[in-house]
């Protein structure tokens, strides 16, 4: 009975141990910058907060920024999770929760974007303004009005999947096609390659799953904080020449449309990465949507 009990008590302690050890993988890593109001910043796929690096300059003498690249992302640790997203989004309100200030101002880019609408649908009252750079709360939905949560994660499964054979060169090389078409300045790419990299190819499948797999469109009813919704436009792809300015902004209208917090801005002379392709105008859509009432 004593050789029993002690196999329990050291299983359980081995058990503890190992619970433990899985909690020490943080959900990302952040920088802060600056005195003031918090602001805090989320990049997207593969990204780390180094691209959101012209914004801290911007704003560092009258925000304090803190900046996030998320686990997996951009060469930082990943996590041991089926859900990613989920995990991080948690992790993410009990910071902001911690640290932020009476006009804190939360910023996502693409899929940080789409990862800033979980957390203000979690806690609709956590910050004060949100701003959501070229990011859909239905990505699926907008190659395919039919789509459903449903026929996604029943045909986009093999998405988990798709990073993980690549060796490092491949990695590099798909990242650095995905990334040049979704930037308008290509001086920007090498630098923002870097970083991307070094991403985890799990992380990379999953959280692209998540993101196309889950439907906000209907929950963002509840959505009562002031949000600001950029979207960028360049010119019409040789793939797609019908796909006009004017057709971008009726799709992003119907994602949003049950938003009723939610301004629609589009921004010219920018692809994907408008921070980094059209600062001023950028900038001067935020300072104008962050500005005190």
């Amino acid at each position: 009975m004593k050789t029993i009990l002690s196999t329990f008590i050291l299983f359980f302690v081995l058990a503890e141990m190992t619970a433990q050890e899985d909690t020490k993988t943080p959900a990302f890593q952040v920088n802060v910058h600056g005195k003031g109001e918090t602001m805090f910043l989320i990049p997207g796929l593969s990204c780390s907060g180094n691209v959101w690096n012209e914004t801290v300059e911007k704003y560092k003498n009258t925000y304090e920024i803190h900046v996030f690249t998320l686990a997996g992302f951009g060469g930082v640790k990943p996590i041991a999770s089926e859900t990613i997203l989920e995990e991080v989004k948690t992790k993410l309100i009990a910071y902001i929760k911690k640290h932020k200030t009476k006009n804190s101002v939360l910023v996502g880019h693409s899929i940080g974007g789409f990862t800033s609408l979980l957390i203000a649908l979690e806690d609709e009252t956590l910050v004060s303004k949100i701003i959501i750079v070229d990011s859909l709360p239905f990505l699926a939905g907008a190659y395919n009005p039919q789509a459903t949560e449903e026929v996604v994660k029943s045909t986009y499964g093999t998405l988990k999947q798709m990073y993980m054979p690549m060796d490092s060169v491949t990695l590099r090389n798909t990242l650095k096609q995905s990334l040049g078409g979704m930037m308008r300045n290509k001086e920007n790419l090498d630098f923002v390659l870097k970083d991307a990299a070094k991403s985890d190819r799990k992380t990379l499948g999953y959280t692209m799953f998540e993101m196309m797999s889950n439907d906000l469109r209907d929950d963002l009813a509840k959505l009562k904080t002031p949000t600001l919704i950029l979207t960028n436009w360049n010119k019409p792809l040789p793939q797609f020449p019908n796909f006009t300015r004017a057709e971008k902004e009726k799709m992003y209208q119907e994602q949003y449309k049950n938003c009723t917090s939610c301004t629609l801005k589009i921004i010219d002379e920018a692809e994907h990465f408008i921070m980094l392709d059209n600062p001023t105008v950028f900038f001067r859509e935020v300072s104008n949507f962050i500005k005190p009432n």
